[in-house]
């Protein structure tokens, strides 16, 4: 059974679990077995007294390779999404769909998930011994008709990201800039629309001016479900600290990333160093391109044997805890007590902060909060409370 310390509700505001996709349909990998060097099954959820999730679908990841992309990303070199799929049009919608109906499915069939779309729901599942489970989708994909926003929201979609990996034609994302005024027309007509349906904006791998366009059209308070803030970690995707200001100011929260690079620049990545413009580094990333492109290298032994060179060292440090903690202390700093939150992005993070590395460690960072001496009501806040806040205040 989910389990609450002195009625703390906690809350994983943006993470995925396991899975198998066919032509036709997904399935969950067998998310009632607790597999060694998985980040979240439910028995992972019921050791970590995880309360709700935000089950996100919908990503362009982890799937084939689109031909057209695979010959974007050559001419686009400073982009690492050659392995990445984007799905346009009607398939990018029915595949959003396939995974809500996935998502519904494992509720329905797991005895120990509920479905829900309000808070009160939230709460009473948890009274039943039940995780709470939002649809949660990344890339908000609609075949440019805003009439798809509604048919989201009749299947449950109250949270949404706007974009991941790779630009849309509406809004331009933080691994490839396309749109360089960030929200076109359109893009603004979807926020309002998100408005008025009352579903609840997440602008984590939105890009920099996507994420001010929003601010600036939004009327509700927004989230950024799953980043950390640049000025600790000057990773391209996290955060600015003024958009961690902006963000709490219009009620909104930050969920703090459990992706080591995200806490430790160092760690990151080599297809973060996609920022780098300097000529020797560009060819270098072409020929990694066509190593990849060929079956040669798989992508992140590829990008990793350009990390010493470039960032000048040998070694990469190790994130725990207290790092993790230092993240939440800068960005408490900024946004404020009521403005934090709990992201992680589980299941698929390959740098990991020790000890916070899948869903049943979620104790041991409170604790950790609290060693650093937060008081328990804080402590409250962030595990889930201000996530529920804001929930409420925009989708109840």
């Amino acid at each position: 059974m989910a389990t609450s310390v002195n009625g703390r509700f906690t809350v994983l505001a943006h993470l995925h679990m396991q899975r198998d996709r066919t032509a036709s349909s997904i399935e969950y990998r067998e998310p009632h077995r607790d597999l060694p060097g998985r980040q979240v099954d439910i028995p992972k959820l019921r050791r970590g007294g995880v309360d709700c999730i935000w089950l996100s679908e919908g990503g362009p990841g982890e799937f084939l390779v689109d031909p057209t992309y695979a010959l974007r990303a050559v001419e686009h070199p400073n982009t690492s999404m050659v392995r990445r799929t984007v799905y346009h049009g009607a398939s990018g919608v029915q595949r959003i769909l396939r995974g809500f109906d996935a998502v519904r499915r494992l509720c329905s069939e797991s005895g120990e998930l509920e479905l829900v779309t309000t808070t009160e729901q939230a709460r009473s599942a948890q009274a039943l011994g039940k995780v709470a489970v939002f649809l949660h989708t990344e890339n908000l994909l609609m075949a440019g008709d805003l009439a798809m926003l509604r048919a989201y929201y009749e299947v449950g979609l109250r949270i949404t990201g706007l974009v991941h990996g790779v630009p849309q034609d509406w809004i331009d994302c933080d691994a490839e800039q396309t749109v360089p005024s960030g929200l076109t027309d359109f893009g603004r007509e979807v926020v309002r629309e998100l408005n008025r349906l009352r579903i609840l904006i997440d602008v984590s791998h939105a890009s920099e001016q996507a994420i001010d366009h929003v601010l600036d059209e939004t009327a509700q308070p927004i989230v950024a479900s799953h980043s950390n803030a640049k000025g600790k970690s000057p990773l391209r995707r996290n955060l600015t600290d003024d958009h961690i200001k902006r963000i709490a100011e219009t009620g909104g929260v930050v969920g703090v990333h459990c992706s080591s690079a995200f806490v430790d620049i160092r760690c990151l990545h080599g297809r973060e160093l996609a920022t780098r413009t300097d000529v020797s580094y560009k060819d270098n990333q072409l020929q990694l391109l066509d190593d990849i492109a060929a079956g040669k290298v798989d992508p992140f032994e590829a990008e990793a044997r350009t990390l010493p060179s470039v960032l000048g060292y040998t070694s990469l440090p190790t994130v725990g805890l207290d790092a993790l903690v230092d993240m939440v202390d800068h960005m408490v700093a900024i946004a404020g007590e009521d403005h934090v939150g709990i992201g992680t992005d589980f299941e698929f993070l390959e740098d990991v902060v020790e000890g916070f590395s899948s869903a049943d460690q979620t104790p041991a960072f409170l604790d950790a909060l609290e060693r650093r001496g937060y008081p328990g009501r804080v402590v409250d806040k962030i595990a889930g409370g201000n996530f529920m806040r804001v929930m409420a205040e925009v989708i109840d």
